[in-house]
């Protein structure tokens, strides 16, 4: 009798066990869908994405590693994760995106869309980017994880070694280190004006 009893709570253990086993692995294979890669995303602009997110983690640091080297890293205060939509919501972003040179860009934004399939990211709410003595600000950012693009059609800010550059649009292009404002209001270099351009 004392030994079926016994049997019955190894029995009831070992279910449990199992059964905790399985969550992890479904939380693993859902956290690890996230960052999932592909093709190209046009801008999102619309970032009023519905609270009840599927899975919400606070404190998110992701690295992306291709051939033993960092490409970019990405932290943010919090991430929400919605499954219908194959995109994650994060808050307070900060990423760092590396060069093959050593030198880094920085990029900070209140907010942030990451497309699930892609690994594109769309970036809003005071956005800054940064890389050695250059600065440069504006309302959203996207970046293409295929072709290693930053791009915006908003008005952009760029300051750095006496010189203020102010226009609307721009494309970076990470690997050949390509910037391109599309169109530029004005230039100034120690406080006087270089260029004036609609």
């Amino acid at each position: 009798m004392k030994e079926s009893v016994f049997k019955q709570k190894r029995m009831l253990k070992l279910w449990r066990l199992a059964l905790g086993i399985i969550t992890l692995l479904l939380v693993s294979v859902l956290a690890y869908g996230w960052w999932d890669s592909s093709h190209w995303n046009t801008p999102v602009k619309d970032t009023k994405i519905k609270l009840d997110a599927e899975m919400v983690i606070k404190g998110v640091n992701y690295t992306e590693v291709r051939k033993g080297e960092k490409f970019w890293e990405l932290r943010a205060k919090q991430a929400r994760f919605y499954s219908d939509k194959k995109q994650t919501l994060l808050i307070d972003v900060e990423a760092v995106i590396y060069l093959k040179d050593g030198r880094q860009v920085y990029i900070e934004g209140d907010r942030a869309i990451m497309h699930v399939k892609t690994k594109n990211i769309d970036i809003f709410g005071k956005v800054t980017l940064s890389t050695g003595p250059y600065k440069l600000v504006t309302d959203s950012l996207h970046y293409n994880n295929n072709k290693r693009v930053i791009k915006t059609r908003d008005r952009v800010i760029m300051t750095g070694n006496g010189i203020v550059l102010k226009g609307h649009g721009l494309s970076l292009d990470i690997n050949t280190k390509k910037l391109k404002i599309e169109s530029t209001v004005d230039c100034l270099l120690g406080g006087k004006v270089l260029a004036g351009l609609g």
